[in-house]
């Protein structure tokens, strides 16, 4: 009787934690990803009258730049759900495309988010190097007998 609750101690020391480990990793947890845009500050931005200068004062620097055809800035950002056994799921995602004329005024806001993405197909094939293939066996081998043992003079 003594020896199964001392088990039954045993147990309970070293399963508790397990348990709790566990039950804790299960835990929600939102991660932020990207450029968070202040929507308020978004909406103080009006075509035709504000200023590159302005909307970097009132959004920050953008997530990526495109300086060709029209000068437009992309401001990104998304949240995710993170579980253990489910993986990462969208939980919401903006993305605010401002563009500039020639004299850095804003002429145009577009926002999209996840209801408007597009999906994009991935192709698998990939881009052949020059160069010489070695395997495995040549890296392992192939320096053996290339040492110089001289010293130089």
């Amino acid at each position: 009787m003594h020896t199964h609750n001392k088990l039954l101690k045993l147990k309970q020391v070293y399963l508790m934690p397990i348990a709790l480990g566990l039950l804790a990793s299960c835990s929600l947890q939102i991660e932020n990803h990207g450029k968070r845009v202040d929507t308020q500050a978004l909406d103080n931005i009006i075509p035709g009258i504000t200023k590159k200068e302005q909307v970097r004062a009132s959004l920050g620097p953008p997530s990526t730049k495109n300086d060709f055809g029209s000068l437009s800035w992309i401001y990104m950002g998304s949240d995710l759900k993170k579980t253990v056994f489910f993986g990462d799921q969208l939980i919401s995602r903006l993305v605010v495309k401002i563009t500039f004329d020639s004299k850095n005024v804003v002429t145009n806001i577009s926002r999209v988010s996840e209801k408007d993405k597009r999906d994009i197909e991935h192709i698998d094939k990939e881009t052949s190097t020059a160069g010489q293939e070695i395997g495995v066996l040549q890296q392992l081998l192939g320096n053996i007998g290339r040492f110089n043992n001289s010293t130089p003079q």
